[in-house]
């Protein structure tokens, strides 16, 4: 029996050899890191931080040595009557509507949030200098309380779901409009809140000469983002050209990817990237894996609500490894262990 185990057990190595032989060695072992990250409650070995730097640098190699065409600089636009006109939005582009939420009866801005007695006396997490890159906040405090100290000037920083969380009625405000109806109704009710719909408020204000800002990162969800007052600054990227910006799974447990590329660093520059600013009324729609970034521009509040869905054939189509690898991450949110 021992000849026989000793002859599986070779024919087992040559088989896994052959398959890495005719596989592209990077992403596996790109992979690999990722969910030890994902799964190891420690440190990752010297060793496996090594691995994954090697993998970045071979993904900025092959693009040095054979570029990918650039998108259109610009994202496509629609105005409101040529949005309905559409059968069907695209789904794997990023786009805007311009002036879409004008004379809508939305009532999600700064003094709807701020409130009190009610929902500005809740307490929420917030990060406390959004100039810094920080993924986890680090401060808590009243939401009036917050919204006063960005209006007032402060680098402070809302991102957070707990708000429509703690008043789930609000969300029947998106019924019958024209957004929802088109990138499909069944997402947008109170009954979808928590499962495939979340709808976190972000707030935050562009300082002069600074920059408030979320740095690069992408979800597995589609994103339609409510500009109800403020404007942003959108820089988005494509998943195809996911290996540019040092991927790496989420270090708080949370399902994305970051960039471990700096925001000021050079490489960025080079990036096939599309840019957009959107205002108050307008609607932005990310696609599921695409890499953004957000600065906040001007010296004016921002306030948006993103409508964040789960769209399971997006999800697994757009970037199928990425799909695989989130699963741990996934788990943590949906056990409730993660959340923000």
């Amino acid at each position: 029996m021992a000849p026989r185990r000793r002859g599986v057990r070779a024919l087992l190595v040559a088989l896994g050899a052959l398959l890495l032989a005719r596989c592209d060695r990077v992403p596996l072992t790109w992979a690999a890191v990722q969910l030890m990250r994902s799964l190891w409650p420690a440190p990752l070995p010297r060793r496996a931080a090594d691995a994954e730097a090697w993998c970045w640098r071979a993904w900025a190699d092959a693009a040095a040595r054979a570029p990918v065409p650039a998108p259109p600089p610009h994202v496509r636009e629609f105005s409101p009557a040529e949005f309905a006109a559409l059968d069907r939005p695209p789904f794997d582009t990023p786009w805007v509507v311009r002036g879409m939420l004008n004379g809508s009866r939305l009532s999600w801005n700064a003094a709807w949030l701020s409130e009190s007695p009610g929902r500005g006396d809740q307490m929420i997490d917030y990060f406390s200098d959004a100039r810094r890159a920080l993924l986890v906040p680090d401060a808590r405090g009243a939401l009036r309380d917050v919204l006063a100290s960005i209006s007032a000037g402060g680098p402070q920083k809302i991102g957070s779901e707990m708000i429509f969380r703690a008043e789930p009625a609000a969300v029947d405000e998106l019924a019958g409009h024209a957004l929802t109806a088109k990138l499909g109704a069944r997402y947008f009710s109170r009954a979808m809140l928590g499962t495939v719909l979340t709808m976190p408020v972000f707030a935050a204000r562009g300082l002069p000469g600074e920059t408030t800002r979320t740095d690069l990162h992408c979800e597995p969800i589609a994103n339609a983002v409510l500009q109800l007052e403020g404007s942003k600054a959108w820089t988005l990227l494509s998943p195809e050209h996911s290996g540019l910006v040092r991927p790496q799974v989420s270090p708080d447990g949370r399902a994305y990817f970051h960039a471990r590329l700096g925001h000021a660093a050079p490489e960025l520059a080079a990036l096939p990237v599309q840019r957009v600013v959107t205002h108050p009324g307008d609607v932005i729609f990310v696609p599921t894996w695409t890499w953004h970034r957000v600065d906040y521009v001007a010296s004016v509040m921002s306030v948006t609500v993103s409508l964040f869905h789960f769209r399971p054939v997006d999800f697994a189509r757009n970037h199928p490894l990425y799909a695989a690898l989130i699963v741990p991450n996934l788990v943590k949110e949906a056990l409730g262990l993660k959340k923000q």
